[in-house]
């Protein structure tokens, strides 16, 4: 170095400092430079002396230099601050300038900066990075340093927290926000993180400020200083609610498709290779690859050389089109063996729309196509059972009538139907149903002549065509082998199965104009000994074919009745017998067909049971009733009860309780006035569920009628706990109850034990006054029948409460001894 002249020579100091120093003249030219300045910056004394100070300071920061210098010429403090020099090599350097001023002149100590200007602009880079991750990723960061044990959040962290951001908590809050299931497992995993740097990686509840519950990724790493010792615990937090509920959706819809005898996959729509992330059981089964293997692959693995590329065409127009395909294709199973796919393929949308998933629902048709190979065989068989199919069924109908007309021969088809065969499909799967069908294809060949035919006619439903019989009832013998048969168990993988059959029987002597009606004759007999308990058989008579038919139109014209209100109620009094006043009416429904004329119940109350019509109908005849007794019982005649007749399957429909209290309170009628009437057959099946009901009807305050008492097969144990309000005993013991002392001791039994548990008795059916002072006299206290009144329309009703005819007392009718 070498001074100017005025300035004398540097200390010590000044030579040997780390540190650069200058001396600037108050134009600011330098004057003095230490080895310092020289090595850092390239720059020789003599190339610096003299020269203005800005030389060596980047162009960025010379408004800064002249600002600082004029400063100081004005007498003004400047603190120290920061500029950047240029070496004579171009090479940026980082200065902390701290100048002060002397006589005429400025002297500069500058400190090299430039690695801690590095690390803080890495850290502001790092400190953007975090921020712009935390925006768009959605993760948070936090880091605890553990001198100061105070947890530091980033924006996301609190966003995710339902916090401000800058919200910085204490340890206790940070933990509080954790649910109770998860606050343990947080607190030890960054106990441990602390004390042994073990790492932590978890999926734990959160409560939000506002009270939200969110599942949370939360990651925790141990940074260690230099001697080992961890000194920081930073990590990231993130919310992974969707995601947790997406793999909940997702693994519901693996338990619902497990078990699905079809192959099914699913592949994600976001990747553009379509990757598989779910294949059930039935997919291994047929392809013979295990979901590992397969996981993530795009599903053109299955295809071969001999797959159809018009196919694989139309498949991936589809998946483009994000529209529903069902294609046919030729695949390979893993062993190389290829086999016939039946593949339906369906986008699955998300709530916005958008198709997140493909699902594929594939069947194994090999078996199909190898029988599509074989036409003939094909066109006339079944293809489970190998069975002739309904097409060779007629053609061997049409010759057994021919060969029957020929020889003066009888013909017989049965229809053969299994009992109860739904509920094994359903339960037990197809492939059980499926055993059971080839079984009884197998009894019934092997309990046949070779030259009968059994025909596959549909489902679980079998034609057997017996040809060339000598007489009509040889067919008995061979129906009875066949439902022994039939009902011996099935063993199907150790376990044992039962079915029995129905079967219809239809005779020929081959003269019938159209043998395919014998197969309809049969068909109709079969639906018989359904009726008749099933596990039997029954014949076609053409009594049974009228029947039939009168069934099917009558059922047309029922729902035709409904639809156009062909309804009227009619109300036969019910007596009190002491005092001679009505007490209540029953409603009875009846039916003026426009062209047929008066229906009886009888022929069509139970047709409506069979088919579901008896639900309106009592919907219209219970409305129609309250509604009838809200008026009258506003006539003045004295409390009037309306007792309604309930059908079996109305009393045990869901909602029958809210039907009843919604009728009640459209009607106005008051609960005590209206009786529901109940057979014992409904009490009895389910019973308990029955009682419950009851129970329900009584809260109301509706009241309950036992009605036909005696006649079904009812259980003491369960009558005492029905909670009803009256017993109604049936006609079939009123009519020789005078002269039939069996008769005469069940009324006296039911009208005791009645008291006994303090409910009432009503008589129905009394026809005479000798019955009527009978039953009198035998403390029965209500009557309904011919002898006070028939059943009356309504108008009618209103004249006889106006004026009710006298009755004679008891005592009076009863004949003299």
């Amino acid at each position: 170095m070498t001074p100017a002249a005025p300035h004398g020579q540097l200390d010590q100091f000044f030579l040997l400092s780390h540190d650069l120093f200058c001396c600037i003249d108050l134009d600011g030219r330098m004057l003095q430079v230490n080895p310092a300045f020289e090595n850092l910056l390239g720059y020789t004394a003599d190339e610096l002396l003299g020269k203005k100070a800005v030389k060596v300071i980047d162009k960025r920061d010379h408004a800064l230099i002249e600002a600082m210098l004029a400063r100081l010429v004005a007498g003004l403090e400047v603190a120290t601050f920061e500029v950047r020099a240029r070496s004579v090599a171009r090479s940026l350097h980082w200065l902390e300038v701290d100048p002060s001023r002397g006589d005429g002149v400025v002297y500069v100590v500058a400190r090299v900066v430039t690695e801690r200007k590095r690390v803080e602009e890495q850290l502001w880079r790092t400190q953007q990075l975090f921020e712009i991750v935390g925006e768009t990723a959605l993760i948070g960061g936090w880091y605890v340093d553990l001198d100061e044990g105070r947890p530091i959040w980033s924006d996301e962290v609190c966003r995710i927290h339902g916090v401000t951001p800058g919200y910085q908590p204490s340890y206790e809050d940070a933990v509080g926000f954790y649910a109770p299931a998860s606050k343990p497992r947080i607190k030890a995993c960054f106990v441990a993180c602390c004390e042994q740097g073990i790492d932590f990686d978890e999926a734990l509840e959160i409560i939000t400020r506002d009270h939200q519950t969110l599942c949370v990724r939360v990651i925790g790493k141990a940074v260690r200083d230099g001697d080992g010792n961890v000194i920081r615990v930073q990590g990231s937090t993130q919310d992974i609610t969707a995601s947790k509920a997406t793999e909940r959706q997702l693994q519901l819809l693996e338990r619902s498709v497990e078990s699905s005898t079809n192959g099914m996959l699913i592949v994600e729509a976001g990747h553009a290779d379509l990757p598989i992330v779910y294949v059930n059981t039935a997919f291994e089964r047929i392809t013979g690859y295990t979901r590992q293997e397969v996981r993530g692959r795009n599903c053109r693995f299955l295809q071969g050389e001999d797959t159809d590329p018009r196919t694989v065409k139309q498949l991936r127009q589809a998946i483009v089109a994000e529209s529903e395909v069902h294609v046919v294709i030729r695949n390979y199973r893993r062993g190389g063996a290829p086999f016939w796919n039946d593949l339906y393929i369906s986008p699955v949308r998300d709530e916005a729309g958008q198709v997140t998933h493909f699902i594929g629902v594939q069947n194994d048709i090999s078996e199909q196509r190898e029988y599509q190979a074989q036409l003939a065989y094909n066109a006339s068989h079944d293809a489970l059972t190998g069975l002739p199919n309904r097409m060779l069924l007629t053609q061997r109908l049409e010759q057994g009538c021919m060969l029957a007309r020929r020889y003066q021969r009888h013909l017989a088809v049965l229809f053969v139907d299994l009992d109860d065969f739904k509920p094994i499909n359903d339960t037990l799967g197809h492939e059980v149903g499926d055993f059971i069908l080839v079984e009884v294809a197998k009894r019934l060949e092997e309990e046949l002549r070779p030259w009968d035919t059994i025909a596959r006619f549909g489902g679980d439903e079998f034609v057997v065509l017996l040809p060339d019989l000598a007489h009509e009832n040889d067919v008995i013998q061979v129906v009875e082998r066949i439902l022994n048969r039939l009902a011996t168990p099935y063993w199907q993988r150790g376990s044992e199965l039962r079915i029995t059959a129905s079967i219809g029987v239809a005779m020929s002597d081959g003269t019938i104009s159209d043998p395919v009606q014998l197969i309809q004759q049969a068909d109709l007999a079969m639906y018989k000994a359904k009726r008749r308990g099933r596990n039997t058989c029954q014949w076609y008579t053409e009594d049974l074919n009228r029947k039939v038919s009168e069934r099917v139109s009558l059922r047309n014209a029922l729902q035709q009745a409904i639809e156009q209100e062909q309804f009227e109620l009619y109300f036969q009094p019910q007596m009190h017998g002491l005092s001679g006043r009505v007490i209540g009416v029953e409603a009875l429904i009846r039916w003026h067909h426009p062209e047929r004329g008066f229906i009886p119940p009888g022929d069509f109350i139970g047709l409506a049971e069979d088919t579901g019509q008896i639900i309106p109908v009592s919907d219209w005849v219970l409305a129609t009733a309250c509604r009838v007794a809200k008026q009258l019982n506003a006539l003045g005649h004295g409390p009037i009860t309306m007792a309604v007749n309930v059908s079996p399957m109305h009393f045990q429909r869901p909602g029958f309780l809210k039907a009843i209290e919604q009728v009640l309170e459209e009607s106005g009628l008051a609960p005590h006035l209206l009786e529901l009437e109940l057979t014992e057959g409904v009490l009895m099946d389910s019973a308990e569920q029955a009682i419950q009901a009851l129970q329900g009807l009584r809260q109301l305050g509706v009241h309950v009628a036992l009605d036909d008492f005696g006649t079904g097969f009812s259980s003491l144990s369960y009558l005492k706990r029905l909670p009803i309000n009256r017993i109604k005993i049936d006609r079939s013991f009123v009519r020789d109850v005078i002269t039939d002392r069996h008769d005469a001791a069940i009324i006296d039994g039911v009208v005791a034990m009645a008291g006994k548990m303090g409910l009432e008795v009503l008589v129905e059916g009394v026809e005479t006054a000798e019955q009527f002072g009978y039953l009198a006299q035998r403390r029965c206290d209500y009557f309904q029948g011919y002898y006070f009144a028939r059943p009356m329309p309504l108008s009618d009703l209103r004249a006889f409460l106006a004026s009710p005819p006298a009755i004679a007392a008891p005592e009076a009718l009863m004949p003299s001894s």
